[in-house]
């Protein structure tokens, strides 16, 4: 395995974009949803983490010891279970997470072994599972994390390294090509603080947060290694944190940030010229629940969910949502959810998949069709 080692490629920028607030409510509505769970599920349950062009949807779930497992639901659907090879599958908290899903159906995530080191994982569309790591060359990693995989099957996300004499670990970026080869990549400024790669599109551009003097923002990676940095105008440096999301092929970036005072999220979209569009679902105010996109398809339109704190509840309701291209937001709630129904994933079709919890506690799958 090669590995290619730096800092950043190119230039980097601030933008100074435009930002313009808009939302447009509509009724709530459940849609067509079905839910499901995967075989073997225990009492925590099944959490879908992402779909497909061909409504093929992947996650993970846990079982009764606590461990977990990927899984693949198809359009049919029929859901395979599997395991990262040396997966610890008897261990609470341990096991295969599956995160992301590219149209051919290959699989990319995280799985913990028995000795508690982390690593990525590539599974092919015959079911075959490579692991990875992200090797450096001063500091042993202890933690690779892959959370997003492109139609190239193109991998990216973050990789922690054993922090010494640091009181808190440092994460770093990485961008894996399909024969293997790993470059690591960090946002200037970011020394002992972090680089977070969330989401990479089809032409191998990369959006993630990382931290800069006690603040955070966001950040576009071309594909030849240039780093553009941006942040929510009109909010001062210790009242942000910006945390794209995921991005469409288009460039269009989703995701949430911090109002003032760190009191309340908010969602935004960004447009491949730079432009900020925020937003919030349809009930939330400035000083009350939040709103986290997670999702955004070819379309444009965004999924994800948002928080609501009901009249006399010390707890908050959380609801999915769908954003349409014109800023028409549509709620939801699968059915069965008590106080959780969580959007994570939307694919050009407009299907949507995530999770709820149901009155005992118990998380299911969801697949919402438009």
């Amino acid at each position: 395995m090669k590995i290619k080692t730096f800092a950043f490629f190119g230039s980097v920028t601030l933008f100074a974009a435009l930002t313009t607030r808009a939302q447009t409510s509509a009724p709530t509505t459940q849609g067509q949803i079905t839910t499901f769970d995967a075989p073997g599920a225990g009492p925590i349950g099944t959490m879908p983490q992402s779909i497909n062009p061909a409504g093929t949807i992947t996650g993970y779930y846990w079982d009764a010891k606590g461990a977990n497992h990927g899984f693949l639901r198809t359009s049919d659907g029929t859901i395979t279970t599997f395991d990262a090879p040396g997966a610890a599958t008897t261990t609470t908290n341990s096991g295969t997470q599956a995160e992301s899903i590219n149209p051919a159906g290959e699989i990319t995530g995280t799985f913990e072994d028995v000795s508690h080191m982390y690593y990525g994982f590539l599974r092919a569309k015959d079911g075959t599972i490579t692991a990875f790591s992200v090797p450096s060359t001063d500091t042993l990693p202890f933690a690779t994390f892959a959370l997003s995989i492109n139609a190239a099957g193109e991998i990216t996300g973050y990789y922690v390294i054993n922090p010494g004499i640091q009181v808190s670990p440092v994460t770093h970026g990485f961008f894996r090509t399909r024969d293997g080869t790993i470059t690591t990549f960090d946002v200037p400024g970011t020394k002992l603080q972090y680089t977070i790669s969330n989401s990479i599109n089809p032409s191998g551009e990369i959006t993630g947060s990382y931290a800069a003097s006690g603040a955070g923002y966001g950040f576009l990676r071309e594909k030849d290694g240039t780093i553009n940095t941006f942040d929510i105008p009109g909010v001062g440096p210790n009242g942000t944190r910006t945390l794209p999301q995921s991005i469409n092929p288009s460039g269009e970036i989703t995701g949430s940030y911090f109002g003032t005072n760190f009191r309340v999220l908010h969602g935004f979209v960004r447009a491949k010229d730079g432009t900020i569009t925020t937003f919030d679902a349809p009930g939330v105010g400035p000083n009350g629940s939040e709103t986290l996109p997670q999702s955004i398809n070819p379309a444009g339109e965004i999924t994800g969910y948002f928080f609501l704190a009901p009249e006399g509840s010390a707890f908050p309701v959380i609801h999915g949502f769908l954003r349409a291209t014109d800023g028409t937001i549509t709620t939801f709630d699968a059915p069965g959810a008590v106080l959780d129904t969580r959007a994570l994933s939307i694919n050009p079709a407009g299907a949507i998949t995530g999770w709820y919890t149901d009155a005992s506690g118990v998380n299911h799958g969801f697949l919402r069709q438009p």
